[in-house]
């Protein structure tokens, strides 16, 4: 299983990161699965001002903050959405059935 993170907005006071809006894809062989939401940052989890702040020490603080028992439960529902997709079976679309297009 592959993940990205991507961060779409920051929000602070003064130059104190408060949450992010996030946007973590996960990929497994030809499937992937994208979970978009914003994260309030717990209250001594991000250790450094604004202005010092790079990607990889948002990815750090994100993955610390939203695990628990050594399960990260962002990553865990992307899982859970790629096994259901990876076993459900596809079918079209039931008003789409009997008809026809012009070619």
């Amino acid at each position: 299983m592959n993940y990205k993170w991507e961060f779409l907005e920051l929000f602070a006071d003064n130059q104190q990161l408060i949450e992010v809006c996030y946007l973590l894809t996960g990929s497994d062989k030809d499937k992937s699965v994208s979970s978009q939401g914003l994260h309030k940052f717990s209250v001594g989890t991000v250790t450094k001002d604004l202005d010092n702040i790079v990607e990889s020490d948002l990815i750090q603080w994100i993955e610390k903050d939203t695990t628990q028992d050594g399960i990260n439960l962002i990553k865990l529902g992307i899982e859970n959405q790629l096994n259901a997709l990876n076993n459900a079976k596809k079918v079209d679309f039931p008003w789409l059935v009997n008809t026809f297009t012009v070619e």
